[in-house]
């Protein structure tokens, strides 16, 4: 992490994907980004990387917090084993007291405590995947480990570079015959669209609800960072659902004001309204391609600086 950097990025893949800490830090007058957005990351895991990250010396200024809808709702998706399983490699008994909040259960506790007392159950796919084909797992690993060293805390982070737009999707609803069209021809969109069809079937028609507990660990994450002398920025990440497919109308419009009563909740925090978009930014329907990831970024810098 460069130890200069002054603004953070928590999020999951749309920060990951649509924040440009490098396109940022060019147009910055000096300010220095770093991009924490990893796929699928939750609440635990932001907090526990932020936590890293200031231990291992870096003091951000400002700390940006990208929300999409699904963070604080209701659903069958277990954010919390997922975020276990993602930071299987740095867990240990001291994260048991952080597990507290995050459970609404004594039973639920024990069960999120017992993965992480008992790691090796987190890494199961992975040992059995290592037991199926060892030697290429050994190579691979040599491959990763010479890679990561290759790295410095002056390197540049690493950003996508697709200008795909979904736009040339067509009609969301539409995809399947699309894509039927497509695969004829042979077109080189395929994997493309085979991306927006993969996130947009995964969402469209979900069944979303705020949830109080969710909402109130988003609240204790902002307070922290206010706490800890950094200002909290908080923004909705972009996505594109003309149909209202993936989020009703309705709960876009909870969504946000309970977002917004959140961050009114907060001391020192601020809200930063939702940038508005267009097909043409989008690389599927909630990833930014490169031309929005350097929109959003120029939205965000103007903000935070």
């Amino acid at each position: 992490v460069h130890p200069e950097a002054s603004v953070v990025v928590l999020g999951n893949s749309t920060a990951a994907e649509g924040f440009r800490p490098n396109w940022f830090t060019s147009h910055g007058s000096g300010a220095v980004a770093v991009n924490l957005g990893v796929p699928s990351g939750w609440i635990f895991l932001w907090q526990r990387m932020l936590e890293t990250t200031l231990n291992a010396g870096l003091h951000p200024r400002s700390v940006v917090v990208m929300l999409t809808p699904e963070i604080i709702s209701t659903t069958d998706f277990d954010f919390l084993l997922n975020d276990l399983a993602m930071l299987k490699t740095v867990v240990d008994t001291s994260d048991l007291p952080r597990l507290a909040p995050y459970a609404t259960s004594r039973r639920q506790y024990l069960d999120y405590a017992e993965a992480v007392v008992g790691r090796p159950v987190l890494f199961r796919a992975e040992l059995r995947d290592f037991v199926t084909h060892p030697w290429g797992r050994l190579i691979e690993g040599r491959h990763i480990h010479t890679w990561i060293h290759s790295f410095s805390t002056q390197s540049p982070m690493i950003e996508t570079d697709n200008k795909f737009s979904v736009c040339q999707a067509g009609p969301l609803r539409e995809l399947d015959q699309t894509i039927g069209k497509l695969t004829k021809e042979n077109s080189p969109l395929l994997p493309d669209l085979a991306r927006v069809k993969l996130g947009y079937g995964g969402r469209a028609h979900q069944t979303l609800r705020i949830d109080a507990h969710k909402t109130e660990l988003l609240r204790q994450l902002l307070a922290e960072i206010e706490a800890r002398h950094m200002m909290a920025f908080v923004t909705e990440a972009p996505f594109w659902d003309p149909d209202f497919d993936q989020y009703p109308e309705a709960y876009r419009q909870e969504f946000s004001s309970t977002v917004q009563q959140l961050v009114r909740s907060v001391p020192g925090a601020t809200y930063l309204p939702k940038l508005d978009v267009d097909c043409s930014v989008m690389l599927d329907t909630v990833h930014l391609n490169r031309k929005g990831g350097e929109i959003f970024t120029e939205y965000l810098r103007t903000r935070v600086l």
